[in-house]
């Protein structure tokens, strides 16, 4: 079962989140993290945990003034 296990500001890199299924953990950025939503729709896969993940992101960007 994937979860969001972490969200993380990077210097040079911005925010990234950490998304963990199992031992397997990966980062992505917001870029990749909709890239990621897109094609697991596209897939018929399920997207809840990487949306979540991305309206976090995204409010926190915006409670801090930041626009990518």
């Amino acid at each position: 079962m994937e979860k969001l296990t972490g969200l993380f500001n990077l210097p040079g890199e911005g925010f990234v989140v950490q998304l963990r299924d199992g031992s397997t953990s990966s980062l992505y950025d917001k870029q990749g993290l909709q890239f990621l939503i897109l094609d697991r729709k596209q897939k018929g896969l399920d997207t809840t945990v990487a949306e979540k993940a991305l309206a976090q992101m995204n409010s926190i960007q915006n409670s801090i003034g930041l626009h990518f």
